[in-house]
Parts: structure tokens; C-alpha cells; sequence
């Protein structure tokens, strides 16, 4: 460029207005190549990326301070289109889910074969134990080995139900054992122990409060007559969450006229909770060996329902419901509810012997709860361990929104498949009806309107005594 040129243009920028912008404009070739540098690595400031290095920042100030006027900067982002910073950040927001959600398999892939190895190397030295005389480093390799605790978590995820000193000692007897046939038995009961480990889950949705907060709504939404069990419950899930301790409830009695609700309120009560739940009917529980198994010198020796469900199971706070608990054989020569004394005390449920396999266990943190329709014929024994509620038939708007929670969990129970939702205006013909009549009711007119290829409820599909006279006539049945 010639010499005057130059000094034209030097004149122009020092007659041009100044204006205080921050970076320059690259030129089109530079624009291009961070444009395409930013969308390569999915920068989510696609203004930072353009932004002048430090190097040219410093020429800048040194231009400045030589009585030069600021030059025309401009900065690069309204030239970058919003819907490319969307995509840009969608796509970081894409690999970011890839990578968490592939290391995330990874560790479960981690987990679960070092707990086959685990497994494995128990059962290899349980049959060692079994087929050897006492070994004292063999008893303290297993134990160690089956004590293992899990990961820690807050509040705890795990609890520990088995000692490992347990097996040990059980495993001595079945080498005693002569007769061979028990002695297989016993064996495959232990190394079916072993394989499962000394801890169980804890189900305690304090782990998930935001999700325990929508099912504590439902529940009051669904059972506003038992808001008062609600809330203590939801109290003992706030306790462990402060505590940082498992989830403990005490032993929950609700006494109230049949037919209200209450085998449906423990079943949604388990499922907001995320234990197993374990129905257990008292007006035909014979024996006492129903809790805590047969002892082995019956032929019909085998654990009991605590262990099966403990020791055997996932959780180590399974829900057991008792129910009709009033109605339990009390003449008989072995009480069905007489175990229940020890079970239902916190101090004793710790350490739980099952005659069956001869293994204390820790049973302490299972649930139990019992209903009734008459509370004077539960022994007072009993009736002292339990948090008793008075469970009347719910009244007024309650009625209206219990009978539409108990007709939509009968169509779910139904298992139509594509059957809709009760509307809301059914309840008004259903609220005065028990939770068990309603359950009938609902389940019936839905199979009669399915029989007809009709996939949802009509009023006129009820039972007459229940509809009365302001319903239309029923519809054509197929016969």
C-alpha cells in the first residue's frame, strides 16, 4: 500500500467517532474457523469463544496509551444465530447425559460383579465349612467376608440382619447331622443364606424427598378419614432423615367397622414407602409356628414367615399387615399371635430366633401393622406395643374422594387393558357405600360394560340397589 494511503487512513481513524466496545471483529476467514471450533466442541458461551485473547488485549491497551483512538470493535456474538447457541447447547446437554449415563452402567456393571465374586467366594468357603472339620481360620475368613459392609450412604440404605458367626455355628450342627437327607437340607438352606450376604435393603423414601412429598399428598388425597396415620408415618420418615438412621416405625393398630378402608390404605401405604408388603389373615392362623417357623424335630419343620421374608427377601423392613388380628384363634393350644410379644419389642426383635434353621436374625426394623373391628378382643399384652387408631367411615367431601380413589384402584386392579378412569360424578353414587362394596360394585359394572366392548363406566352400569331409581335402565348385556 502506498505511503500516502496509509496515512489517509490513519487520519481517518483519528477522526472517527469514538465508541468503547470490548473485542474486534475477526476477519470472515477467523470468524469461520471459531465458529466451526465452537460447534466442534459445544461450547455453551459461544460469546466467550470469540472473545479476544490476552495477547491482542494488551496490544489494544498499549495503541490506546499511545494517543491512539479506540479503533471499531465490535463483538461477535450477533453474528452467531440464536437457534446455533440452542443447538450448541443442546448437544453439550446431550453428551453430558451420554457420558453421566454410561458411567453410571459402568459402576453398576462394577457393583454387581464384585457382588458375584462376593457370592461366590462365600458359597465356595459355606461348603468348605460344610464338608470340613472346624477350622478356625476358614470361621474367621467367612465372617469377615460376610460382614462386608456395603457402601455407605445417608441416611443408611442397608441394614445388617445376620452375624456371620450365625452360619458358622450352623454350619457345625450340619456337620453333626447323621441323617443325610436333613443334612442336604440344611446345607442348601445355609449356602442359600450365604450367597445373599449379612445386609438388606432399607426402604426409606427419605432418599427421595420431593417424591415422598407427592405420596404423602396422595395419600391424604386418597384417605383423608386416616390423615392421622398419614401424618405419623410421614413424622417417622422425617425422623430418620434428620437422624441419618434407618427407618424405624413402631408396630401401627387401626380398629374401625369393616369394609372402611383399611387393607387398602396399608397397601398404598406400602407403595408410597417402597417395602414389600406381606398380608397375613389371623382368622385361620392355627399355630404359632406361623411367625417364627417349626422346630426341626417335626417332620413339617421350616421358617417362619419373619425369616422368609427377612433373611430371604430384598428389605429388611418388609410390611407385614395382620389382619383381623381380634378374630385370631385365642383357645388354641399354640397362640398364633403369641410370638408377636417378642416381635413387636424393640429390644427383643433384635435378636429373633427362628426354630426352623435355629439362626438369630434382626428383625427390628419390619413393620407391622394390625386391624381390627373390635379392640376388646385383642389381649392388652399386645394392644400396648401397638400405636392404636380409631379409623371411622370417612363423611361429606372425604366420602366423595375416598370412593373415587377406591373405584380408580378397582378398575387398575381389574386389568383391562385401555379401560378409562372412573369420572368423578360416579362417586356421588358410590360414597355411601364401604370400600369394599365399593371395590364389588365398580368391578363388576366394569366387567359387564368390558362384555359389551365399552371401555368406561356409565352410571347405568352400577347395580340397581345402588343406583336407585334416578339412574337410567341398564344397557343391553351380552348373554
Amino acid at each position: 500500500m502506498a505511503k500516502g494511503s496509509l496515512i489517509r487512513a490513519g487520519c481517518w481513524l483519528l477522526a472517527k467517532p469514538q465508541r468503547s466496545i470490548e473485542s474486534p471483529a475477526p476477519a470472515p476467514r477467523a470468524r469461520r474457523r471459531v465458529l466451526s471450533a465452537a460447534l466442534a466442541n459445544g461450547s455453551q458461551r459461544c460469546e466467550g469463544a470469540f472473545d479476544m485473547t490476552t495477547e491482542r488485549n494488551r496490544e489494544t491497551e498499549e495503541r490506546l496509551s499511545a494517543g491512539y483512538a479506540k479503533c471499531w470493535y465490535t463483538s461477535f456474538e450477533p453474528l452467531l444465530p440464536t437457534s446455533i447457541i440452542a443447538s450448541v447447547q443442546m448437544e453439550n446437554k446431550r453428551r453430558e447425559e451420554d457420558r453421566m449415563r454410561a458411567e453410571q452402567e459402568k459402576r453398576e456393571a462394577l457393583t454387581v460383579e464384585r457382588a458375584i465374586e462376593s457370592r461366590d467366594g462365600r458359597l465356595t468357603v459355606m461348603k468348605h465349612l460344610l464338608a470340613m472339620e472346624w477350622d478356625a481360620q476358614a470361621d474367621a475368613a467367612f465372617i469377615a467376608d460376610f460382614e462386608r459392609p456395603p457402601q455407605r450412604s445417608l441416611p443408611p440404605q442397608t441394614f445388617q440382619v445376620l452375624r456371620g458367626q450365625e452360619l458358622v455355628d450352623a454350619a457345625a450342627r450340619v456337620r453333626a447331622t447323621r441323617d443325610g437327607d436333613n443334612r442336604q437340607h440344611e446345607a442348601d438352606q445355609l449356602e442359600k443364606i450365604a450367597a445373599r450376604g449379612a445386609f438388606r435393603r432399607v426402604a426409606n423414601p427419605a432418599c427421595a424427598p420431593e417424591q415422598w412429598c407427592r405420596s404423602v399428598e396422595r395419600q391424604r388425597e386418597a384417605h383423608p378419614h386416616m390423615w392421622a396415620v398419614t401424618d405419623f408415618v410421614a413424622s417417622r420418615v422425617a425422623a430418620s432423615l434428620l437422624s441419618l438412621r434407618p427407618l424405624s416405625i413402631p408396630p401401627i393398630h387401626l380398629n374401625g367397622p369393616p369394609g372402611n378402608g383399611k387393607t387398602h390404605y396399608t397397601s398404598d401405604l406400602a407403595e408410597a414407602l417402597g417395602a414389600p408388603i406381606r398380608i397375613q389373615s389371623m382368622d385361620n392362623a392355627q399355630a404359632s409356628s406361623l411367625w417364627l417357623g417349626t422346630e426341626r424335630h417335626w417332620g413339617t419343620a421350616g421358617c417362619g414367615i419373619v425369616f422368609n421374608e427377612i433373611v430371604y427377601g430384598t428389605y429388611a423392613n418388609p410390611i407385614f399387615l395382620i389382619d383381623e388380628i381380634d378374630k385370631a384363634p385365642r383357645a388354641s393350644q399354640y397362640d398364633p399371635v403369641g410370638p408377636l410379644h417378642s416381635l413387636l419389642e424393640p429390644l427383643t426383635a433384635c435378636a429373633v430366633r427362628d426354630a426352623g434353621v435355629e439362626t438369630t436374625f434382626d428383625a427390628s426394623l419390619a413393620i407391622y401393622i394390625a386391624t381390627s373391628n373390635d379392640s376388646s378382643k385383642v389381649p392388652d399384652t399386645l394392644r400396648t406395643r401397638f400405636r392404636e387408631f380409631v379409623i371411622l367411615p370417612p363423611r361429606g367431601e372425604d366420602a366423595l374422594r375416598v370412593a373415587h380413589a377406591v373405584a380408580n384402584r378397582a378398575i387398575q386392579k381389574l386389568g383391562v387393558a385401555g379401560f378409562a378412569a372412573p369420572e368423578r360424578s360416579l362417586s356421588h353414587k358410590l360414597a355411601h357405600l364401604t370400600a369394599r362394596e365399593i371395590c364389588q360394585a365398580v368391578q363388576d359394572s366394569a366387567a359387564r360394560a368390558a362384555q359389551i366392548g365399552r371401555l368406561h363406566l356409565r352410571v347405568s352400569d352400577l347395580p340397581a340397589d345402588v343406583i336407585g331409581d334416578e339412574s337410567d335402565a341398564p344397557g343391553p348385556m351380552l348373554h
